[in-house]
Parts: structure tokens; C-alpha cells; sequence
């Protein structure tokens, strides 16, 4: 399906990628396509540099949604049909905002929310981040609020974070890890930890040694509170995965023409096609285009003549000759690169290519001009 349907057909279009590529600049971008054609548009991020707030006009955004002034789009010359909303996701709010859901009272919600390790857990645990973007994302789909939300993936190590972060959480928090960690732990509370099985025991001594026994009587707490909580978090894991296949979601995957981020690209394309995840579009991103329609060599011929024709000005000459040799390679290379990837995918790809700019996206004016990349 083209971009453009995309934006006007689908209700969830999850941006995702290597970290580096753009996926904020061009989340936005998308984001503001659809709203300037008539959609109430909402797009989120996890963004350390806020580069998102700066690129729509704003001071700052929150974890909740802040709509786009009208001031912001009459500064850049624009009037969109519809409505921008913007929001930055905040980790550790919506892990508190879930337990304050799930949670059957007042007096489990607290001891769950005050607990130290808990509030560690929402911060520092591997996949938080990409756990709270797909928590907030099912949250916001099930209020039905805007027509098109647009996920900008929190940055990865790895392109199976953001698919796997559910899942793996909720590993981490299901009954036998419960019952393997707090169960040595009453022992160990009661009888020391000599009686304990040597894996147990270790464990424990290790921990208790870098933290001080308190810190092990806040995590066996968390587990035991959390052992009957964790039935709802794991239903609600299961439903976030089922909004991310579902016809109305479509996964745009941004990257850049250069070799590593092509190979994250790939890897991630290959397991959204295992998984039958609903692929939209794949965006490539700051792509070098030649400035001339001439070859490399045509170049190096004109130079000779322009110097016969113009000797006292042969350094010049040179350097700009040089400097359009190089411009013409690069976008061979990245036509070469990009070629190869679209080639050797196991499924036909609808692809856009934006260009390389010459300034940093860092206002509306600089994203509408993205859109209109994004639109061919």
C-alpha cells in the first residue's frame, strides 16, 4: 500500500528502526501529512532529545497530549484541514498509570507504587522503555480519540526490542520467577542461607553483598504483591500484540542507505514478515541524490576544459569538480544500496526515498518540507 494511503486508511502506523535514521524527524513528518489532509493526528515518542517538541514549535511536551496552536502552522505558512496533537512518552508514569488500572485496590496499588524496586524496575529494566510506548499506544487506541496515531519506536540496541518487549516483561514477572526468587528468600529470612540449594544460595549471598538485605526484602515484597497482579498484566500484553497485527496498524521501517543501519533494517524486516506483522512502507532516509545528470567521468572532462578556458582559475575549478565527483559516487553507492535491499527482500516492498538535507528538521517548516518527500 503507498504512503499516502497509509496515512489516510490506517489508525496506528508504528515507526520503527535502528536508532540514528531519522525515525522522530520523519514520525512527525508523517504525522503532519495526515493532519494537513483532514485527520486528527497524534504523534508520540520517547525522544531523550526532545528533538520532536523543538520540531513541532513546542517549549516541551508530557505524557499527556498537547495540541499543535494554529500560531506554530501560520508561522511556517501552513493550514492543515485537520488537527496535530503531540505527546512524549514517559516511562515510569505509564508503568504507574497500568498498576493503578490493574490493581484491585487502593491498598495493593500503593504497596506495589512505593515499593523501591519497583520504582527501579520502571526505569532501568531492559524493554521498559519500549513496554511503556506499547502500553501507552494501547491505551491511547482504546480511547478512540484521533483518526491516526503515529508511534515513534524508542531507540534500540537491537530491532527485536520494540516486538519483544511485552512478552519478555512479562516473563520476567510470572509466576516462577515469583516463586524460584521469593521462596529461598522466606527461607533465607528465617534459617540463613545455609540450607538454601547452591544456585539459590549464591545468588543471594551476591545480592545481599552489593545491596544490603533490605534491598532483597523490597524485591521479594514487589513479587509477592505483584503474584496477584500478574494475570492483568499479562492479559494486557496479549492484547498489545494483537493491536500490533491487526489490518488497521501498519509498521513503516526507516533507514538509511548505509550498511549498518541496512543491516538492522533487514533483520527487522525479515522478523516483521515471520511474524505477519502488517508492513506499510519501508522509508529510506537522508538518501544522497546527484546534482547532475553527468557521470563522473563527463565531470572530469568538463573541468579539463574549463581550465583551458579559464587557467587562472584552475584551484577552483578543481575543488568543485572534486566535490561533484564525490556527490555523484555517494548517490551511486546509496542507488546501489538501496537496490540491493528492495532485491534481495523475500516480499515485493513499497519504498520512499528522502533526500539528504542540507539543514537539521528542527521547525514545521523543515517537516513540511519532509512531507513532500514523503507524499511522492
Amino acid at each position: 500500500m503507498a504512503l499516502a494511503d497509509l496515512l489516510k486508511e490506517k489508525s496506528i502506523l508504528v515507526v520503527c528502526g535502528s536508532g540514528g535514521v531519522g525515525k522522530t524527524t520523519i514520525s512527525a513528518s508523517l504525522a503532519l501529512a495526515a493532519a494537513m489532509e483532514g485527520r486528527k493526528v497524534l504523534v508520540c515518542t520517547i525522544d531523550p532529545a526532545k528533538r520532536l517538541a523543538d520540531s513541532l514549535g513546542l517549549k516541551e511536551l508530557g505524557n499527556k497530549e498537547t495540541r499543535i496552536p494554529d500560531l506554530v502552522f501560520a508561522q511556517a505558512g501552513l493550514a492543515p484541514k485537520g488537527e496535530l496533537w503531540g505527546m512524549m512518552l514517559d516511562s515510569k508514569t505509564t508503568f504507574d498509570e497500568l498498576i493503578c488500572r490493574i490493581a484491585p485496590d487502593e491498598v495493593v496499588r500503593n504497596r506495589v507504587l512505593n515499593n523501591p524496586f519497583y520504582q527501579n524496575i520502571t526505569t532501568a529494566l531492559a524493554g521498559s522503555q519500549e513496554f511503556s510506548a506499547t502500553e501507552k499506544l494501547f491505551e491511547l487506541a482504546c480511547r478512540n480519540e484521533y483518526d491516526l496515531i503515529v508511534l515513534d519506536t524508542p531507540p534500540t540496541r537491537h530491532a527485536l526490542d520494540f516486538l519483544d518487549a511485552p512478552n519478555r516483561l512479562t516473563s520476567f514477572l510470572d509466576a516462577k520467577v515469583i516463586a524460584w526468587f521469593v521462596g529461598p528468600y522466606l527461607k533465607a529470612s528465617k534459617l540463613g542461607f545455609k540450607f538454601l540449594n547452591s544456585g539459590a544460595s549464591m545468588a543471594f549471598r551476591v545480592l545481599e553483598k552489593v545491596t544490603g538485605y533490605q534491598t532483597l526484602a523490597d524485591i521479594a515484597d514487589f513479587f509477592l504483591v505483584f503474584e496477584g497482579l500478574y494475570d492483568g498484566f499479562a492479559a494486557r500484553a496479549a492484547k498489545v500484540r494483537q493491536l500490533m497485527s491487526d489490518p488497521a496498524t501498519a509498521f513503516v521501517l526507516v533507514t538509511s542507505p548505509q550498511s549498518p543501519s541496512l543491516l538492522e533494517a533487514s533483520f527487522f524486516l525479515d522478523r516483521l514478515i515471520c511474524e505477519k506483522m502488517p508492513l506499510g512502507e519501508v522509508i529510506f532516509n537522508r538518501v544522497y541524490t546527484s546534482p547532475t545528470n553527468l557521470g563522473s567521468d563527463e565531470v572530469k572532462a568538463l573541468g579539463r576544459q574549463s581550465v583551458e578556458k579559464l587557467p587562472g582559475h584552475k584551484t577552483a575549478i578543481d575543488a568543485l569538480c572534486a566535490n561533484l565527483r564525490l556527490a555523484i559516487l555517494l548517490a551511486e553507492a546509496d542507488k546501489r544500496s538501496i537496490r540491493h535491499f528492495l532485491e534481495q527482500s523475500s516480499r515485493p516492498l513499497e519504498s520512499v526515498r528522502v533526500p539528504f538535507m542540507r539543514t537539521d528538521i528542527h521547525d514545521m517548516a523543515g517537516l513540511h518540507t519532509v512531507c513532500r518527500y514523503l507524499a511522492e
